[in-house]
This record gives structure tokens, sequence and C-alpha cells, in this order.
């Protein structure tokens, strides 16, 4: 006949190996959280002036704040020479990771000493996508509207750039859904080598447009440096070493993270349901063979479906994602199941019925650990 209700205590006690693994998953989950994330801070426009500051007011600005150096006379030019670069991005219309693209609207601006040298003319986009046309408009032009740059006073330079293009990179979603990203824009001189110009982040490059967003993202914080290129080449020529060309390279970086809450609620939430719906086999008699194994197999194939769906927000990798991990341990759990369901049946069959049941509590908690406890430690050792 049908085994008898097991006792008040033992239940409590199941229901307690159920839910502190969950608790503890959760508490893992929703801790995991960014502190002092960086302000955007606001500028004065969007969009730089069309007319470039005077002589005096260039010089004193340069005095007062410290980024440009002093001018100085035309015959003693400094070696290299610095060219102060800056971008200011207002418009990220696409971002899909799935391709490795995005798409950036942005001012680049130029400032820099003396006549024999047009920096603006020089510099090459690196990671341009192929085949995408490059929108470039300058700000400052001559009466026929060609590009000149603007007269500073002082033998300085200055021009501003609107450039509008499509970019792409190779992202690492190893800590997916909890990864963050970097969206650069970088360029380097095509025509001096570092020994002849060498570039300097100039200030104001950092600032985040208030109207600036990523659908899908937080922003960050934005970030620029500058660094030295070398081609390990000479090109073909054999009067020339390899690698003895080293080029100035800027690079432009927006910092993006995912919404924890958002992704957990649409990736690891869904999978948690699968696996409690899962375990609830373990609390059907082990004689109801045929019930316990389609409740397993279903959820098996519900998995299946889900990391499917996953798949498709994320690039071809070589690589498994920490998703994927997680899914890993709900196929192992649900392995598991179907094992010590078929174990339990036999013992049943052998009238051992006392050890059937034994084997089921204990592949209950093994269960719940596993995936439970695995998962939470998995997001922890990302976080």
């Amino acid at each position: 006949g049908a085994m008898p209700p097991p006792a008040p205590r033992r239940g409590a006690r199941r229901a307690l190996v159920l839910v502190a693994p969950v608790l503890l998953a959760l508490v893992v989950l929703f801790g995991r959280g960014r502190v002092g994330r960086a302000q955007p801070v606001a500028p004065p426009s969007a969009r730089p002036a069309l007319a470039g500051p005077s002589a005096a007011g260039a010089a004193a600005a340069a005095a007062a704040d410290g980024d440009a150096p002093r001018s100085q006379p035309p015959s003693d030019l400094p070696t290299p020479r610095p060219v102060y670069v800056g971008v200011y991005a207002f418009q990220l219309p696409q971002f899909d990771i799935a391709q490795s693209i995005y798409l950036i609207d942005f001012w680049v601006w130029f400032r820099w000493q003396g006549d024999d040298i047009d920096p603006t003319k020089t510099f090459e986009l690196l990671n341009l996508y192929e085949g995408w046309d490059v929108l470039k408009q300058a700000i400052y032009t001559d009466d026929a509207g060609a590009p000149r740059a603007d007269d500073l006073g002082d033998g300085w330079r200055y021009q501003v750039l609107r450039i509008h293009s499509r970019f792409a990179r190779t992202f690492d979603v190893r800590a997916y859904p909890f990864d963050d990203q970097a969206l650069t824009i970088a360029f380097e001189d095509n025509n001096s080598t570092i020994d002849e110009l060498v570039y300097v982040a100039d200030a104001g490059t950092t600032a985040v447009d208030p109207g600036l967003s990523v659908d899908g993202w937080r922003i960050d914080h934005i970030s620029a440096d500058v660094s030295e290129r070398a081609y390990p080449t000479n090109w073909g020529d054999p009067r020339r070493p390899a690698g003895a060309d080293r080029y100035a390279q800027f690079r432009y970086t927006i910092h993006i993270t995912r919404p924890v809450l958002a992704h957990l609620v649409t990736t690891i939430v869904p999978i948690c349901i699968v696996m409690l719906i899962a375990l609830v086999a373990f609390l059907i008699d082990p004689k109801y063979f045929a019930e316990r194994v389609g409740l397993a197999t279903t959820c098996l194939i519900s998995a299946v479906a889900l990391q499917l769906t996953a798949q498709n927000d994320l690039p071809t990798t070589s690589y498994l994602v920490l998703l994927d991990h997680v899914y890993n341990l709900a196929y192992l759990t649900i392995f598991l199941t179907l094992a010590l369901t078929v174990v339990a049946v036999r013992l049943i069959d052998r009238d051992a019925r006392p050890r059937a049941m034994r084997l089921n509590r204990i592949g209950q908690a093994v269960s719940v650990a596993l995936f439970f406890g695995g998962t939470a430690l998995l997001i922890a050792l990302r976080a």
C-alpha cells in the first residue's frame, strides 16, 4: 500500500534543504552590484564653436591650465611634435554584440603647432567596419569649402571633424550575462613615426554626453589613452630592419556594463525555475517511474530551448561563457535525477524500499546543492 506521509519535522528539513541553497544563490546574484558608478559630465555644448579663439585667448588658456605647451618660435619646435587630440561622442545608435559592430557619431579635434604638418589629413581610423563608408565633415574650411585648420596664433593650428562611422572589434563575453564591454575608437598617424609626431590626450575628452546611451546597457565611464604601436615587419623593404617603424596611437573607449537585474531575470531565473520543477521529481514516490522520468525529460527539453535562445544574443566564440556553465550544471543535475530514479526503482523491485527512500532523500539534497550552489559559486567567481 502507499507509504504514510512523512513526519512534520522531516518535511521541514526537506523544505529547508530545498530553500536554503536557492536563497543563497539569490543573495549572491542580487548582491553583485557596482559602487561608485561614474556620473555623466555635461559639457558646455555638443557642437564645437565654428570660430576659434583669438591668439591672446589661446595663449592665456594654455598658460592657465597647462593643457598645451607654451608657444615657441617656428625654428624651435619640439621633436617629436606633440599633437593634442580629443574625442567627444554624442550618439551611439547601434550596438550589435552578436555581429561585433557598433555605430558612433562623434567629434574629434586636433591642436598642433607648425604649418609643415596637418594631422587631420594623415590620421587613420584603425577598427573601421569593412565595407562601411566614413562620413567625415570638417568644421573649419576656406572660402571654397575645403578643410583648412583655424589659426590660434603663435603658430598653433586647430581643426574639428565630425565623424559618423561603424566600427568593429572582438568582444570578450566569457562572463555573460554579467560581462562588461568596451567600445573603442582607435586611430594613428599613417605618415609620421613616433620620432616625428606623438599624440597627447587633451582635457575634456573623457566627458560623457548626457544624451549618450546604448540600448540595453549602462555607460560606466569613458577613457582616453595614448600608446605606441610597433609593426614587426619591414614592409618588404630589405633596407629597413623589421619593427623599426613605431607610431603613436590614440584610443578613445566607452566602457559599458549590463544592467544586472534585467539580465538576471531574462537569463538565470528561467533556468532556475526549470530546475526547481525538475527537482519536484524527488517528491514523487519512486514507484511512479514513468511520471518522474517524464517530468525530468520535459525539463531537459526546456533547458535546451532556453540555451539556444540565449545564444542568439552572443557572437560565435571558441569558448564557453558563464551561462553555458550554468546550463551544463542543469544538464548534469537532470541526468543525476534520472539515474537516481532508475536506481531507486530497482531497489524497490528488490524489496529494499527503505534504502530506495534514503537514496531519494540524499539525491534530492545533492541535486539542489549541485545546481544552485554551483550556480552561485560560478557567479561569485566571475563577479
